[in-house]
Order: structure tokens, then C-alpha cells, then sequence
């Protein structure tokens, strides 16, 4: 079936009539779900006395990312934070919920330190700025030391003055919003090994029960409040968790239910996936209970590049046909929106349902030998010399150290005819595009796609480089209809009692098509954060 309705999706993904309960367990807050936002909430829940339970689908905590970022109130200009605000919802094409990005700005630093301190990290992670995180605590016992998990680098920064990117521009004249953005690392390590030792630390000295391999497949709704949660574990049995206070939903996103994507979501549709399990199972719980899904044209997520290592340089860029295809200088924010105009391909890590067409996201970077004298602008973090580039060509190296095998698509050739062929595009294609491109770097004026003239580099220096990129996507973004507690909304906005929504299962705090980029890690910073407010918003503490 290729067009479902809402009511179809429900139905076909939600267990649905009586189920034979094996056994019933009281809590007072039951989180569903272990990543990002559910063990903040589970934590804090647990910490402020409750009896708490968090279902997990998976066989342990999932969270994916490094980089998770909170506003600093006391660094920040009142009205610094309300042109951030403000900032934050033209990025959104103004369709962002202000009161959620204002709860953010509240309560996101308390969140941060809270998770850091929890994870071990917290006596040694810096602000960004050189000054030390004040935590009073006892309990960070692991080695912030660069040898194992740690706040390996920051990129935290001051909205102050005019910011701007490749497409936008803000003035925040003198005021100031302060964001604080640890790393959490290094690669493979990441955020999901962080709250890992948060959901241990917390367990170990609170009652709070973990139950893995144990989805969620039914809420329970009594008179009008929803009451608990119904749980299938690993042997196939029914346990009803009862929950007097909230059952909070923190699931994480669909991108891997093909039937929500296509409803909800179809520019992702054609393309690949960075993650694995995320099937939308609190958004649907939600809805069976009379929640609001967010209108359909969600937000994604689609930044992340799988080759080499530089990602956003103007170079001359090809589709799989050899075709120049845009203005280079686009930036990698909008890049997933051009590509799904341009050809399939089928290349490696493909999700099943791309398999037999190929998918979209796919297209080649290319450059000469000289690159390393251009214009130090040209490059986001500094040109990066050959032979650091090389652990990023198949066979090149013997074991290259750091290198995740998915980004080694790097090619280097004599000839602009071998390097077509690594590439699998047809030559005869590329090497018109190229001579159509050496021709307007030579007039200093790109005529077919307005490229600025300071990036128009000739390819013409063997040997030449190309890369094959492709983007997949990271996360949908767009969720059930939330409040600033994160409680759960009806079509009518009123609030369904006892029910909440965390993290990617909530909404509506972004908004437009693109997941807004000014700010590093807002997206788990996000997630920290409001699974802290369910939770104490629940308790009756926010």
C-alpha cells in the first residue's frame, strides 16, 4: 500500500484489544524508552523520590551523537535570550512553539551539568571558555582524562553581534545568548555510552527499575488520565506497569517506519537512514490515546556526510550522472533538500528498501592536487594535507587507525578518467563538467549557478581527488503536540493528564523543514532537557 492513512499506521503498528496480563507492577512514573531524553527523565524522577520504571525496546541504553548543548542564563543578556529565541524561530520558518524554546533556555544548563555529573564528566569539563563547571559533587568517579569516555572538545560560542552563515544573518547588537557545547567521545564512544554510566549511577542509589528488551505496546487510559503502560518482555509476556503519577514517552523518532515516513515525513523517503530501530512506537502510543501529531511536513535532520573528512568546502560538486548540479556554496545544511531532485545510486549502506533502485543523497566532491594553496576561507577548519587524507582511500593505508570504514570513499588518480571510474560516474559527463567549470573559474564569474567568484578554483593539477558523498538521515524531528512541560495535547490543545512527551517524540519546538543549525548540539541538548522537565513537572517540582 502505498498511500496510509493515520488510522492505517495506528492499526497496523499498535498491539490493540485485551491482552493477557502476566503480572502488575505499581510505580509512580514510568519513562518508556532509554536514550536522550528517558534516562534524563527516569534520573530525575528517581532522584526526587519517586518510584520510577524506564522500558527500554532495545537490550540496553540507545543514543546516538556526540555533542549536546544548554544556554547559560548567567552569561547571557535577558535579551540576548529572547533575540535567540526569536533567531531560533526564523529558522524555523517561524513555526517553532516560543514557549518551549523559552523553557530551553530556563532550564538546559541545569540539565547539562546534571547529565555530565551523572556520566563522571563533570569535574573536569570546561564551558568552552577556559572556566570550570561548578559541581559539588561526590559521585564523578570517571577519569575525565582523554583515554576513555570524556568531554573531548567544545564548541560552545556567544550570539553576540552579527551572526551569520553560507544563507542567514542575525543581529543581536550588544547582547549576549552564551550556549556551552561539550563533545562526548571520542569516536566510536558517544553520548549513549555517557548514559550508560548515568542510568547505572542512578539505579545504584535511588529506586529506579530498568527493564530491558521489554517495549511498550499499549498505554493504559483510566477516565480520561492515562494510568500506566503495558510492556512485552523478552519471553513474550504481558506486565502491566501502573503509573500514579506519569508515563512519559521518550522513544526517540520514526525514521525507520517507511509507512510514518511517507505520511508524515516524504522528502526523507528516498533516502538512507543513520539509525537503526527508531519506528515511532511513542509517537503512535500517543495518538491511540487521542494525542495531536504535529502537521504533516516534519522536521529532519540531514548534516552528516559518510566520506573523507572534508565535508563542506566548495569544490566542484557532481551528481552520479557527472552533471554540476547547484551553487557549491550552498552549505551542507540544505544539501539533503537539492539531492532529492537529483539521481539514485546504488552505492553501500543502503537500507532495505532502497536495495533494488538505489537511493537518493549521493554525489561526488572533486578537486586537484593544488588545493592546499587556495584561499584558507575556503575550507571550514583548515585544507587538510594529503597524507591525512590518505587513511581515506580504499587500500591506501593498512589498518588506518580512527577511521570509520563507511568513510573511506576517497579517491586519488592520475587522470581525471581513472578517477571517474572509482567513482562510477560516466567520464564523459565529468569531464564536460569540468571543462564547463575551468572555463568560468578562468572568467571569474560562475554564470550557471552564481557560485561566489573567491571559490571558483580550475581542476586541472593531477592528481585529482574525489569523493564520493552521501547523506543519510540523522533524525526526524517533528513530533506529537506538546506544551513547555512537555505534557501531551489533543487536536483541541487541551492536556491528556498524565501523559508526557520527551525528547524526539515531542513537539513542536522546531518547525520548518530543516532542523535549524546555528547552534552545535541543540538537538540533544533539547533532548537532556525537557526529559528533566517531564520529570519534574510530573513531580509537581517545576
Amino acid at each position: 500500500m502505498e498511500a496510509y492513512t493515520e488510522k492505517e499506521i495506528i492499526s497496523s503498528c499498535v498491539e490493540t484489544g485485551a491482552l493477557d496480563i502476566s503480572e502488575t507492577l505499581d510505580y509512580d512514573i514510568v519513562v518508556v524508552g532509554a536514550g536522550a531524553a528517558g534516562v534524563p527523565a527516569a534520573g530525575f524522577a528517581a532522584e526526587l523520590g519517586a518510584k520510577t520504571a524506564i522500558l527500554q525496546k532495545a537490550q540496553g541504553v540507545v543514543s546516538q551523537g556526540n555533542c549536546g548543548s544548554a544556554i547559560i542564563k548567567s552569561r547571557s543578556t535577558p535579551a540576548g535570550i529572547e533575540k535567540w529565541i526569536h533567531h531560533t524561530n526564523s529558522l524555523c520558518s517561524w513555526r517553532a512553539d516560543t514557549k518551549q524554546l523559552r523553557a530551553y533556555a530556563e532550564h538546559s544548563e541545569k540539565a547539562m551539568i546534571w547529565f555530565l555529573n551523572r556520566a563522571g564528566l563533570t569535574k573536569e569539563t570546561e564551558y568552552g571558555d577556559g572556566s570550570k563547571v561548578d559541581s559539588n559533587t561526590e559521585s564523578a568517579k570517571l577519569l575525565n582524562d582523554g583515554d576513555k569516555l570524556c568531554a573531548f572538545r567544545s564548541t560552545s560560542g556567544d550570539f553576540t553581534g552579527v551572526w551569520t552563515d553560507r544563507q542567514n544573518t542575525y543581529d543581536y547588537g550588544e547582547d549576549h545568548c552564551y550556549f556551552w557545547a561539550p563533545w562526548i567521545g571520542p569516536k566510536p564512544l558517544n553520548v549513549g555510552n555517557a548514559m550508560r554510566n548515568v542510568i547505572e549511577r542512578v539505579r545504584s542509589e535511588n529506586a529506579l527499575d530498568v527493564f530491558y528488551s521489554t517495549p511498550a505496546v499499549q498505554l493504559v487510559m483510566e477516565n480520561g488520565r492515562v494510568t500506566g503502560v503495558i510492556g512485552k518482555n523478552a519471553e513474550g509476556k504481558y506486565i502491566r506497569f501502573n503509573a500514579s503519577k506519569a508515563v512519559i514517552l521518550a522513544t526517540g523518532d520514526y525514521t525507520n517506519n517507511p509507512e510514518m515516513v511517507k505520511h508524515w515525513c516524504p522528502d526523507i523517503a528516498d533516502f538512507d537512514k543513520k539509525q537503526f530501530g527508531k519506528t515511532g512506537d511513542g509517537h503512535l502510543l500517543a495518538m491511540t490515546v487521542g494525542a495531536k501529531m504535529e502537521n504533516t511536513g516534519h522536521t529532519k535532520m540531514m548534516h552528516d556526510f559518510d566520506s573523507a573528512l572534508m565535508f563542506e568546502e566548495p569544490f566542484l560538486y557532481l551528481n552520479m550522472n557527472g552533471e554540476r548540479f547547484t551553487n557549491e556554496y550552498t552549505g551542507f545544511v540544505y544539501m539533503g533538500n537539492i539531492l532529492r531532485d537529483q539521481p539514485s545510486y546504488k552505492g553501500t549502506m543502503l537500507d532495505e528498501e532502497h536495495r533494488a533502485d538505489g537511493s537518493k543523497g549521493w554525489y561526488c566532491t572533486i578537486y586537484d592536487s593544488d588545493y592546499m594553496n587556495w584561499d584558507k576561507d575556503s575550507f571550514v577548519d583548515g585544507p587538510v594535507p594529503p597524507f591525512v587524507m590518505e587513511k581515506f582511500i580504499p587500500g591506501a593505508v593498512e589498518n588506518p587507525q580512527g577511521v570509520f570504514k563507511n568513510l573511506i570513499d576517497l579517491h586519488r588518480c592520475d587522470t581525471l578518467e581513472e578517477l571517474a571510474q572509482q567513482l562510477d560516474i560516466p567520464y564523459e559527463n565529468m569531464k564536460a563538467s569540468i571543462d564547463r567549470y575551468n572555463e568560468l573559474c578562468e572568467k571569474g564569474c560562475d554564470t550557471d549557478f552564481g557560485k561566489p567568484a573567491r571559490y571558483l578554483h580550475k581542476i586541472e593539477k593531477p592528481p585529482f581527488w574525489g569523493a564520493r558523498k552521501h547523506i543519510r538521515v540523522s533524525a526526524a524531528v517533528s513530533g506529537i503536540l506538546t506544551n513547555e512541560n512537555a505534557q501531551a495535547l489533543r487536536a483541541d490543545g487541551t492536556v491528556i493528564d498524565g501523559l508526557y512527551c520527551a525528547g524526539n517524540v515531542g513537539g513542536q519546538f522546531y518547525g520548518g523543514a530543516d532542523y535549524p543549525f546555528h547552534q552545535t548540539g541543540l538537538s540533544l541538548g533539547r533532548c537532556y532537557t525537557f526529559g528533566m522537565i517531564a520529570a519534574k513537572h510530573a513531580m509537581g517540582v517545576l
